[in-house]
């Protein structure tokens, strides 16, 4: 039962994983493809847009050219001078009308009154003119003023003015039209004419469907129209606005979408593309739950594997902590000896302090005879003997010294060495290590300085003092000549304690590893320094148990500097110690 559970578990997270991503797929298919349809058919409404603008500004622009082909004529100034109605009307009236499309046209004198009306083909009363003229004032005035600045200083600018006119949309009567207005001048500038007392021709042609659909032709665009409001999402516009950028009227049509069009044309494939896809699916999720068993038994073989590994590892730890207990045993094996060895060092320094020596020296001088020579043989071997015994101290001393390296590593590598922090004063912690160092530095005939300030820290004393031990040990046993130094500052959370010697320094590439455990700068046979090279990591441990931190700067040829950094004491240290 366990198994099938766990195979219908793997099997649920395949089909559920292929279905997640086939759907993902899918989503960003579509999305895709959504965006590509918005920016193709964008982009064509855009292009739309600009072409309908183009052909319905040149729609409007075309007016002026259409009245030019029958008011820049000798003859037009002659019959509108001479009231010659019907000319004018076949020329100026029903010509436009029937051959351009206008819907109205008036003629207008030097003065601006209507002398000729036409409207849809029929001549009216010149006075009909005045339903207009409100709304076509501002344009005959800007024509105007334009042929004034045109003609200034001109007995006939008939060549200036063939190309002056004014054209716009206005509202008229409720309806929306273009108004073009032209001035009546000569061809050949054989018929004088004053400035200011030109005749204009006015044009009028509705906005309607026969104006729409010859923009739409122009440029393709399919049902195009006018109408007042702005156009909905179904439909495509561009605004008719008159010279003050009031909109009138909106040219709208039904815009071309090749992106939704192709999309439409291609809509059977894509179905038969997802289908195929749905069964390709299909097959693949038989197949892989097909596979599951196998996976499934993958799975096992790899838990086993896990715990073989998570057995061997506990061996591998077992063996270290053998290895750890061994290394403790032989410590605590080596100490006994060397502390009878010790002892008996220290009466051998002492021997004429012994009573059987003092013994000898008084017997000796009872006999006068040959006190000489014996006292002569006697001082030798005291001296031999002194001399022997120092040695052996001081090699004892120093084998003491490693095994306590040893013992104290051992402790730091199981976890077992404890600490017992507690409130002291910096300066009090140093001032003893530093008296005991300093005769070890004058033997060498360096100079230790120092720098202390007091200051409370948190730290196990005897601990600290063992660090401060070690790093003054090693600039003594490091430095030729010179000086070794221990300088105290403080910040806000931390107290430093640097010790700086003069000695040969340290080489870059070794600055990353003095801290690991066995590892010595000089390990050849020559070496001038002993050690085991346990020294710093026993100081790396230790500060990293008092919450504190070591850090080195050195220098080839000029020394070295040791920062050990402490926490500061707190307020809630102190409520805890009191």
């Amino acid at each position: 039962m366990p198994k099938f559970a766990s195979r219908r578990t793997l099997s649920f997270r395949i089909v559920s994983s292929l279905l997640i991503v086939f759907g993902l797929a899918l989503l960003a298919l579509i999305l895709a493809g959504h965006n590509a349809i918005r920016i193709v058919d964008q982009s064509s409404l855009d292009r739309q847009q600009r072409m309908a603008t183009r052909s319905l500004a040149a729609a409007v622009a075309s007016l002026p050219e259409q009245q030019r082909s029958a008011t820049i004529w000798d003859d037009a100034i002659r019959n509108v001078a001479a009231g010659n109605e019907k000319w004018i009307d076949a020329n100026l009236g029903v010509w436009m009308q029937e051959y351009f499309g206008h819907h109205e046209s008036y003629v207008l004198d030097e003065e601006n009154k209507p002398v000729f009306s036409s409207v849809s083909g029929d001549v009216r009363a010149p006075e009909t003119f005045e339903t207009r003229a409100d709304a076509i004032a501002p344009l005959v005035a800007q024509l105007r003023s334009i042929m004034a600045e045109a003609s200034a200083g001109q007995d006939n600018a008939f060549e200036e003015l063939a190309d002056v006119a004014v054209v716009s949309p206005v509202r008229l009567a409720g309806e929306v039209a273009l108004v073009s207005v032209v001035p009546i001048i000569s061809d050949t500038g054989e018929i004088p004419q004053l400035p200011e007392t030109e005749p204009l021709h006015i044009a009028v042609r509705y906005v309607d469907d026969v104006l729409a659909q010859e923009v739409g032709q122009a440029i393709e665009l399919d049902e195009t129209a006018f109408q007042s409001a702005r156009p909905d999402e179904d439909l495509a516009g561009v605004a008719l606005a008159d010279l003050s950028n009031n909109i009138l009227s909106w040219l709208v049509w039904k815009p071309y979408r090749p992106g939704m069009d192709l999309f439409l044309k291609m809509f059977p494939a894509l179905v038969i593309f997802v289908l195929a896809g749905g069964a390709v699916l299909f097959w693949l999720v038989r197949r892989l739950v097909g596979v599951s068993g196998q996976l499934e038994a993958s799975e096992a073989q790899a838990h086993l594997d896990v715990i073989a590994l998570n057995k061997a590892r506990q061996e591998a730890e077992a063996a270290d902590r053998a290895k750890l207990n061994f290394l403790s045993v032989l410590s605590h094996e080596l100490r006994t000896p060397l502390t009878v060895i010790l002892g008996f060092s220290r009466l051998g320094k002492n021997m004429r302090q012994l009573p059987s020596t003092k013994q000898l020296e008084e017997r000796l001088n009872l006999r006068p005879a040959d006190v000489d020579d014996i006292r002569g043989s006697v001082d030798e071997v005291l001296e031999f003997t002194t001399t022997a015994m120092e040695k052996i101290d001081k090699s004892g001393e120093h084998l003491l010294f490693l095994v306590n390296q040893l013992l104290d590593y051992a402790k730091l590598e199981t976890g077992s060495m404890k600490i017992d922090p507690e409130i002291c004063d910096v300066e009090k912690v140093i001032e003893p290590v530093v008296a005991q160092m300093n005769i070890l530095a004058e033997q060498k005939g360096l100079r230790l300085e120092t720098s202390l300030i007091s200051s409370l820290i948190w730290a196990d004393v005897t601990r600290t003092r063992q660090i401060l031990i070690n790093l003054l040990g090693n600039s003594i046993k490091f430095t030729e000549s010179g000086k070794i130094s221990v300088v105290v500052t403080e910040t806000e959370n931390q107290v430093h304690i640097d010790v700086s010697d003069t000695g040969a320094g340290i080489k870059p590439e070794e600055l990353d590893r003095i801290f690991e455990p066995f590892h010595q700068i000089d390990s050849s046979s020559t070496r001038s320094v002993e050690g085991t090279g346990l020294g710093l990591a026993v100081v790396k441990e230790l500060t990293e148990l008092e919450g504190g931190t070591i850090e080195v700067r050195s220098e080839v040829g000029v020394g070295s500097t040791f920062t050990l950094s402490l926490p500061k004491e707190t307020s809630a240290r102190l409520e805890m110690a009191v």
